[in-house]
């Protein structure tokens, strides 16, 4: 050990005085053991099909949901997006959520070439060991298989943990407070087949009068096809040994399987299945609470200990943000009223058919529209009308109209407004909106009132328009 080294291992020791775990000095070479087998987790989870639905509904709500990077600087967010299409990040965190959740620990391993970071790969779970300190201070993971002794530098592995508890080493599986209810349904299980077997099969006690007669009866059970009776000679009783069917299971498996339910914290389908809306839907609510607080931990680990050292391989200072999700955009910003400022006559950013595709993915639900319906149906220039009864805003050409087929409806009854629909030729035989009316006899319209009425109330009209 160079001087310098010696220098700095003393000054960590003079500023860390407390004791983290006094017993990791023994474990100096070969790392902590952990304190449970891993092995009786992945059992579980591939032989209990309750275990196996919780961790992965539990896993997919976690990173199943995809994910996007944010940054200002472009280029530290293309180096970050090349390298985790490479690498396959999305299935990679899903797969390390999957272990974590299943072992209590996640192990990701990354591969540098001198600074740079050229891949990342998940490590089993169950071979791999913890360095440290007494202070509690990571010096190194080993891996062990088939009798090979495999070193990594701390900034070589990912350390994902589930459940840390105080100043442990390890994290905790999510099945391990049920291992217990799940070793006694695995029991019962066992027990109630052997069960079966008695009620189908049931045990029988042969008497016979002398040896002769049994040996005789032995070659002729022995012989019988299933669905034979024996027939034989002499004086032979027999006796069936019943099982007392009285004994009810259905209290203690409810007892197992809502403890089991319970410990795992995840919303089965059978579960939910029993449970009120009101009930399931608060039992939602804490799934997903648990579910971002895992979130926000993966976020963290990734962005600090791939994304950052991947992009200091390059000289950037950056680090881009992992966002879980998908990424919005400024349609999602947009509201009915933006959208109906921006489709006006008199401003006419965007024409009406964008407009109706803006709404479809938004989520309304609007029927799809040719281009040629759209041009051939509101390619009329709008206008403004008075008579000596009404004001009319004219959308569509009159020549154009089925006059058969004009319907009216009320916006504003007080008001004296409607609107007038109709079928529009060449559109397909459709029901466009043609005009908004403005009753002079239910109110003191003119035409400046009514394009300010127009003009501050148009969400309205714009929503009765893409309701028809």
């Amino acid at each position: 050990m160079s001087f310098i080294e010696r220098v700095k291992k003393f000054f960590r020791i003079k500023k860390q005085k407390g004791i983290v775990d006094s017993a990791a000095s023994l474990f100096k070479y070969y790392g902590e053991p952990p304190e449970d087998d891993p092995s009786t987790y992945e059992y579980y989870y591939l032989n209990d099909p309750v275990v196996r639905a919780a961790v992965d509904f539990i896993a997919e709500m976690v990173a199943g949901v995809g994910y996007y990077t944010s940054c200002e600087d472009e280029r530290a967010k293309q180096i970050v997006d090349e390298f985790a299409a490479k690498v396959n990040l999305d299935g990679l965190l899903l797969r390390a959520t999957r272990n974590m959740l299943i072992y209590g620990n996640a192990y990701i391993e990354k591969v540098f070439d001198g600074k740079k970071l050229l891949n990342i790969k998940l490590l089993p779970s169950t071979n791999i060991r913890v360095k440290r300190d007494e202070h509690g201070v990571i010096e190194g993971y080993v891996q062990l298989v088939a009798g090979r002794e495999i070193q990594f530098k701390p900034e070589e592995i990912v350390h994902l943990k589930y459940l840390e508890i105080g100043t442990k080493a390890y994290g905790i599986s999510m099945i391990k407070p049920v291992l217990k209810f799940l070793e006694i349904k695995k029991q019962f299980n066992e027990d109630m087949e052997k069960i079966i077997h008695r009620y189908a099969a049931p045990k029988v006690i042969w008497k016979c009068g002398d040896e002769a007669s049994v040996e005789s009866l032995k070659i002729v059970l022995n012989n019988l096809d299933p669905d034979e009776d024996p027939i034989v000679s002499g004086d032979i009783q027999h006796e069936v040994i019943e099982i007392d069917p009285r004994l009810r299971f259905a209290d203690f498996i409810e007892y197992l399987e809502r403890n089991i339910f319970e410990g795992l914290g995840a919303p089965l389908l059978s579960y939910l299945r029993n449970a009120t809306e009101a009930s399931a839907r608060a039992m939602l609510e804490a799934v997903e609470r648990h579910v971002a607080g895992l979130q926000r931990y993966i976020k963290r680990k990734v962005e600090s200990e791939i994304f950052k050292p991947l992009i200091e391989g390059y000289d950037l200072t950056e680090v881009p943000r992992l966002n879980w999700g998908f990424p919005r955009t400024k349609l999602d910003e947009l509201t009915l009223n933006d959208i109906a400022q921006l489709v006006k006559p008199e401003i006419s950013i965007i024409n009406t058919s964008t407009a109706r595709k803006w709404l479809q993915k938004m989520g309304f639900p609007i029927e799809e529209e040719t281009e040629a319906e759209t041009k051939e149906a509101l390619g009329y220039r709008a206008k403004w009308v008075e008579t000596p009864k009404q004001v009319m805003l004219i959308l569509v050409d009159p020549n154009r109209i089925d006059k058969s087929s004009i319907r009216y409806y009320s916006i504003d009854a007080n008001q004296g407004i409607k609107i007038m629909v109709a079928k529009v030729t060449g559109t397909g035989g459709r029901r466009w909106v043609c005009a908004i009316i403005f009753d002079k006899s239910k109110a003191e319209w003119d035409l400046s009132k009514a394009k300010m009425w127009y003009s501050d109330q148009f969400p309205l009209v714009f929503e009765f328009m893409f309701k028809e």
